[in-house]
């Protein structure tokens, strides 16, 4: 929300008659710090506040009250606070924004941020690689090579078992998006559910994830792709699953296709409710998610016509399913970096906030930001973290972690990486170079 606010405009024609320069007097503002209706009066905790152009950047930390106090000039800014602890044994963080703080004097009281408490969940989604890299050719690109890496983020072996995943409709940020109502919010707000689009895919078999694992999970096809795209990925691992084209007849799509590495224990069904002759993930702006539900529940919700939405179409093309807000474990929301302005999100703020940024085609990938603290405070990570991370596309505009830790240099090296979780795609998520995978 970028907006110019012109201020002083009477004392800048005063100061022009007297034949001397508008002076601009900065002002003390305040920030407090909100949660469930009740001040967050924790001391320490570091405020941003960025003006409306986005050129700077304030940080202060809160007093015991849960202040943060700012002297900054007549403007615009939008101000936000992440907060960290551990309550009741787990991880939790506050997160949340203001972008309507407009400074025209000293204002009376403080301007309030309120802070969404998010609850760390044990699998996350760690990387989403879904928006294809460059032929060897060097004209045209790839994208029959998407991934997605779900990682167990705590000490303890996870029953991924019941696992699904899913994306929402419109399948694109950019596209013209029906959901939003007159009041330019999403219709299901505050509803109980989200539209997922297409189809949800379930595992076939039993699927345990050991501490500090990841499963690798084949969107397309499960072969190596490096044989014939050099800037691709190998998919042909017996240890990954694919989701499988495999008895669903409508799904004809060439491809399609796995290695014989990959066992048929780990093939994904899915049960589809849209009609098509193949599963389609976006390759450029996709909000992908995932869920808790058994198969069979999966299958119920995907055949229920009682349970379609029609708002994006009344065709068999358009239906999408309620899926409940209750199951959804992650998500992410990923914008594509030309696009941006004509981005709209699709999840709703109870389950993510911001957004992902990415640059198409080029073999980037979305991955998940190192949570510092909680890495560092691990008292087996000693002497085995790996700093200095350069695996970043801030050198061309794009983004990078902020811990500085190299996630994969540190697994590596023996370490325990406990990721970020925030649900806000943009502060969890970073444009990395290279496809994790690749090394």
């Amino acid at each position: 929300m970028k907006r110019l606010v012109y201020l002083f405009s009477a004392f800048a024609a005063v100061a022009l008659i007297a034949g001397c320069e508008p002076k601009i007097v900065a002002v003390p503002i305040q920030i407090q710090l909100m949660s469930e209706n009740a001040p967050l009066a924790v001391e320490g905790i570091s405020v941003s506040l960025e003006d409306a152009a986005a050129t700077n950047v304030f940080t202060q930390l809160t007093d015991a009250s849960g202040i943060a106090t700012f002297t900054v000039n007549p403007g615009s800014y939008i101000a936000s606070a992440v907060y960290k602890a551990v309550e009741n044994g787990k991880r939790v963080a506050y997160n949340g924004s203001n972008t309507n703080i407009l400074v025209v004097e000293q204002p009376e009281a403080p301007f309030p941020i309120d802070l969404a408490k998010v609850e760390s969940q044990q699998l996350v989604i760690k990387e989403l690689y879904s928006t294809g890299c460059p032929k060897n050719e060097g004209t045209g690109s790839y994208s029959n090579d998407a991934y997605v890496i779900v990682y167990n983020n705590s000490e303890f072996e996870a029953d991924a078992t019941d696992l699904v995943f899913g994306f929402l409709a419109p399948y694109n940020g950019h596209a013209t998006n029906k959901f939003y109502g007159a009041d330019n919010t999403l219709i299901y707000a505050n509803e109980d559910w989200i539209p997922a689009a297409g189809a949800i895919w379930s595992f076939t078999s039993s699927v345990k994830i050991p501490a500090y694992s990841q499963i690798v999970v084949a969107i397309f096809g499960a072969i190596d792709h490096t044989a014939t795209v050099t800037a691709s990925v190998n998919l042909s691992n017996p240890a990954y699953y694919w989701m499988s084209n495999s008895g669903i007849t409508a799904y004809t799509n060439a491809k399609y296709a796995a290695s014989d590495a990959i066992p048929n224990s780990h093939y994904l069904t899915a049960f589809p409710f849209n009609k098509g002759n193949a599963w389609v993930l976006s390759n450029s702006a996709p909000a992908f998610f995932i869920g808790n539900m058994s198969k069979s529940e999966n299958e119920r919700i995907c055949n229920d016509t009682a349970n379609f939405d029609l708002t994006n179409g009344t065709t068999d093309t358009g239906w999408s399913v309620k899926f409940p807000k209750a199951s959804v474990v992650g998500a992410i929301e990923v914008y594509s970096a030309a696009n941006i302005e004509k981005s709209n999100a699709r999840f709703p703020a109870d389950i993510n906030t911001g957004y992902a940024a990415i640059t198409n085609n080029k073999g980037y990938t979305l991955y998940r930001n190192v949570d510092k603290e909680a890495t560092e405070a691990l008292p087996e990570n000693e002497g085995k973290i790996v700093y200095g991370y350069a695996g970043g596309t801030e050198d061309v505009n794009g983004s990078t972690d902020p811990s500085g830790i190299d996630a994969e240099a540190s697994i590596a090296n023996g370490a325990h990486i406990i990721y970020a979780q925030t649900n806000d795609s943009g502060k969890d998520f970073h444009q990395r170079k290279t496809a994790s995978l690749k090394k």
